[in-house]
């Protein structure tokens, strides 16, 4: 791994290219770029800004998922497997498959982004056998392009309006769900270096601080719901949380490396605890504490609380901010103006990792997502070519989702709808209710229509059982549905002529398997996991059945330090699992030879003391010379270890 500041040589591709050779079609180099940069030049500017950090391969922990595509290709051995009594066959065992340093990840998601530019995704919806087929192109976007970057920013205007208030793109007005609106800030992120200075990879990064938001029961959202609604005393439905992850501007060594700002809104009015200030920073601290707690390599001299524009907590009343699309926008990067190629370093190497993880950038609470769906339902509405003729939560339906008992008709969204039994009462006595005559008939109160929603139409004639010769009501009950709108293909458009280059599909993915990740056990005589004690000393082979002192003096026990690791990977949540591999002479080494007696320590020795740090916190000079069983004349050397490792 690199030290911070210095550099790293060579090629980020495995092949040696620089650049690497690529398959991209030759059209793709014609198009109208608009002068942005090509891929290569782009690469060189990165290279240039940050060569200490950009050779670290983006994940090194065993088992991360990632994209096929950012990792090496697999390293094999043959493997004999036996299959009968006397019969056996050879197969192929994938014993290393490493990820692309951060640069190669970078270079793999300029060119698809580049590809991008002439694919184009075909839309259809009717059958060519019933001729009703109809199809038409639209642009394919990742989640780099501008026109996501766009969605991005409409997303948090139409949050803002929905519990804030404000203005449609068309001027009609908004009026807002909180009557007293307050919007919550927080800054959460990790060290981008280890204890060692050496610079971390950046997926392993950025998945400890999701970890922490998200990954347990015992999380900083969880906190955080906690906060909001047992000691401010709100419901669920008077507040709404944001989660983005963006990367830290240039300069420094956390420079492309991400972090997140979790952005909350909620109503003061409906804050029942009289007892606290919502407006002050220092109220939030459980939050910021629990992300240290959680995640391992956070740090409070990150997050203090009261640090004026450094704070980790921000507290607005929505007056304040003019712009809250804006505001938010400052912090998590969301530019709609600018190409992927135009973006900084910083913001590149950062997409780089999110894009080798398939990570999604941003998470929403429940509400958020309903007041977003909710305000393009009411765009629709005022959109005369839309054809939509109720407003948002004009025709109301109950909902199968848990929690929510009544949602809009035309949208699905229970935003802005009242969630009591007053709420269908009232739409079913106006008339204005989606299927107010038929809302009692059929299964559970609903329509043909809604008890089969995959069907493009359908009938049914009904009447009930009566005695013979009375005379009854027949019902006549049907739909038909116009065709979906569904991904057809996907086409390549940079000629005159469409080009079909596949069915839109997901993605291919693969995990990192770091050599010599198996347990001790698999390498050794040991038939589990012992205790660290009994592996410990210069005689450890005394008090156990484990193994015979012929075993440790030919190596195929492993040293006391890589069982206390492996203790400790497998007790510590999400610890990364590393190599286990030792020489056979090891004992010998550090036991027989002359080395222990020199002036200062020999290099394993120094490795060992280490690993008991680091696995285990031991501290203590005696306990580590006595586990180890070095020479009482080296205890300062010994001393001088310790203190620098747990520095």
């Amino acid at each position: 791994m690199s030290k911070a500041g210095n550099s790293s040589s060579g090629s980020w591709q495995s092949n040696g290219s620089y650049p690497a050779s690529n398959d991209s079609s030759a059209e793709t180099g014609d198009l109208d770029r608009d002068g942005l940069p090509s891929v290569e030049d782009v690469l060189s500017r990165v290279i240039t800004e940050y060569p200490d950090r950009i050779f670290e391969p983006v994940s090194m922990t065993h088992g991360r998922k990632l994209r096929a595509d950012c990792l090496e290709e697999p390293e094999t051995e043959p493997r004999e497997v036996e299959t009968g009594e006397h019969e056996s066959v050879t197969v192929e065992e994938m014993v290393r498959r490493e990820a692309l340093p951060w640069i190669g990840a970078l270079e793999t998601l300029l060119r698809e982004y580049e590809g991008y530019r002439d694919r184009k995704l075909r839309m259809a919806r009717g059958s060519k056998v019933r001729g009703d087929h109809e199809s038409f192109l639209v642009d394919m976007d990742m989640s780099y392009s501008p026109a996501y970057q766009n969605q991005q920013y409409a997303r948090l205007q139409a949050v803002k309006r929905q519990f804030i208030g404000g203005e449609y793109p068309g001027g009609e007005w908004c009026e807002g769900e909180f009557s007293d609106p307050v919007v919550a800030l927080f800054g959460l992120t990790a060290s981008s270096l280890t204890p060692d200075g050496e610079y971390r990879s950046a997926v392993d990064h950025d998945r400890e601080i999701r970890d922490a938001w998200s990954g347990s029961s015992s999380s900083v959202k969880r906190t955080l719901r906690y906060l909001l609604e047992d000691v401010f005393g709100l419901s669920s439905q008077e507040y709404a949380w944001w989660w983005q992850s963006e990367p830290h501007p240039g300069g420094g060594d956390a420079a492309g490396y991400s972090h997140s700002h979790p952005v909350v809104i909620f109503d003061r009015a409906a804050v029942t605890n009289n007892e606290i200030d919502v407006l002050e920073p220092e109220t939030y601290r459980p939050v910021v504490a629990k992300h240290i707690e959680e995640c391992e390599n956070a740090e409070w001299s990150a997050h203090r609380i009261t640090d004026g524009e450094k704070s980790s907590v921000s507290v607005r009343e929505a007056g304040e901010i003019d712009d809250f699309a804006g505001y938010v926008a400052e912090y998590i990067a969301v530019d709609p103006d600018m190409d992927l190629f135009e973006r900084s370093s910083e913001y590149l190497l950062y997409a780089a990792s999110q894009y080798a993880s398939s990570t999604q950038k941003y998470s929403r609470s429940r509400w958020a997502t309903a007041a977003t769906t909710a305000d393009a339902c009411q765009q629709r509405y005022y959109d005369g070519e839309a054809e939509q003729s109720v407003q948002h939560g004009e025709a109301v339906v109950r909902s199968n989702r848990p929690g929510i008992e009544y949602e809009c008709a035309e949208c699905g969204s229970p935003h802005g709808i009242d969630q009591s039994e007053e709420s269908l009462a009232r739409k079913r006595l106006d008339g204005s209710g989606c299927g107010s005559e038929g809302a009692e008939s059929g299964e559970s109160g609903r329509t043909l229509a809604e008890r089969w929603p995959s069907a493009r139409s359908a009938g049914r004639v009904s009447s009930p059982v009566r005695e013979p010769g009375e005379p009854g009501e027949t019902v006549v009950e049907g739909f038909d549905r116009a065709p979906v709108w569904k991904p057809e293909a996907v086409v390549q458009t940079s000629t005159d002529e469409e080009y079909e280059i596949g069915s839109p599909g997901g993605v291919e993915y693969g995990q990192v398997v770091v050599e010599g990740a198996e347990s001790v056990i698999e390498r050794s005589v040991l038939p589990y996991l012992p205790p660290l004690s009994v592996v410990e000393g210069p005689e450890p082979w005394r008090g156990t059945s484990l193994f015979t002192e012929r075993d440790v003096r030919e190596g195929r026990v492993p040293p006391p330090e890589l069982v206390a690791r492996e203790t400790a990977e497998v007790t510590q949540q999400s610890r990364r699992v590393t190599r286990k591999e030792w020489r056979s002479d090891w004992y010998a080494e550090r036991f027989e030879s002359d080395s222990d007696c020199e002036p200062q320590l020999a290099s394993g020795i120094s490795r060992s003391i280490v690993e008991l740090v680091r696995a285990e916190g031991v501290t203590s000079v005696p306990s580590v010379m006595g586990r180890l069983g070095i020479d009482p004349s080296l205890q300062g050397e010994v001393e001088s270890v310790i203190l620098h490792t747990s520095a």
